[in-house]
């Protein structure tokens, strides 16, 4: 508790020679010494009393630096604390709100470069118009501009669901929600994602937290092998020529000769 110069100054004038004073700036050793001789000496010379009024005196004339100085020194190194505590709480406050700000600075400087990629707004508008091989191509080179949209990748997802390959989907769904897509209530209820719902690999997709279930790699035969199977080269071939002219993607193709391998 910090104390007054004036409350001292009179409780020495008034109860020095009980040592008041010194009880209340905190030394009871010399109060007490100050009670013993006012017993002692009162009858005679009061000794204690008049020690008290130079004490008044004494603080009375005390600069206030000085008494604090002397008399305050703990809580005013307490108050430092405190102060140094209140500093560095606003200090973590305000890295708080400048990532804050920042991240949504951010945000916002994302989602005015996604919403302002031609190819999303021309692919949203195939998409409404059931147009899924344009939709996707333009999903397709809208990604590239804007990799961090969930919202492309969701589509995509949607529109592989449509044309029934569900692996596609289901790898374009899992990028959607590594990019940030959250919705998971939605997922179980949109119309474009019912084929995929129907599939055995939606149920342990779910419960490996909406990621995909890593397969083993399926070994490629031998190249002898293939060279022997005049039908399986021809059907390889054609998917060849069919990514040549642009029909089928590098993930379609993948996906179908992979197919074509299980077999």
């Amino acid at each position: 508790m910090e104390k007054s110069k004036l409350t001292a100054a009179l409780l020495a004038l008034f109860g020095g020679a009980f040592g008041l004073h010194k009880f209340y700036l905190n030394d009871p050793g010399s109060g007490i010494f100050y009670a013993i001789l006012t017993l002692m000496t009162s009858k005679f010379f009061p000794i204690a009393a008049m020690l008290g009024v130079l004490d008044a005196i004494r603080l009375f004339t005390m600069s206030s630096a000085k008494f604090d100085s002397k008399y305050n020194k703990n809580s005013r190194q307490r108050g430092s604390r405190n102060t140094k505590v209140r500093s560095n709480r606003d200090r973590r406050t305000n890295r708080d709100m400048e990532m804050q700000r920042s991240k949504y600075k951010y945000d916002r400087v994302t989602q005015k470069k996604q919403r302002s990629n031609p190819f999303r707004k021309s692919g949203d508008q195939k998409f409404k118009e059931y147009d899924l091989e344009g939709a996707l191509a333009d999903y397709e080179k809208a990604v590239e501009i804007t990799p961090a949209d969930k919202e492309m990748h969701f589509n995509i997802a949607c529109i592989y669901s449509l044309l029934e390959k569900k692996d596609l989907s289901l790898q374009n769904l899992e990028l959607a929600i590594q990019k940030g897509y959250k919705n998971f209530e939605h997922l179980k209820v949109v119309d474009e994602l019912a084929y995929l719902r129907i599939q055995p690999e939606w149920e342990s997709f779910v419960k490996n937290n909406y990621t995909l279930v890593k397969r083993a790699k399926a070994v490629e035969p031998p190249e002898g092998d293939l060279l022997q199977n005049d039908v399986l080269l021809a059907q390889l071939n054609k998917l060849k020529e069919l990514r040549s002219r642009g029909m089928l993607s590098e993930k379609e193709f993948s996906y179908e000769k992979e197919k074509l391998m299980r077999r």
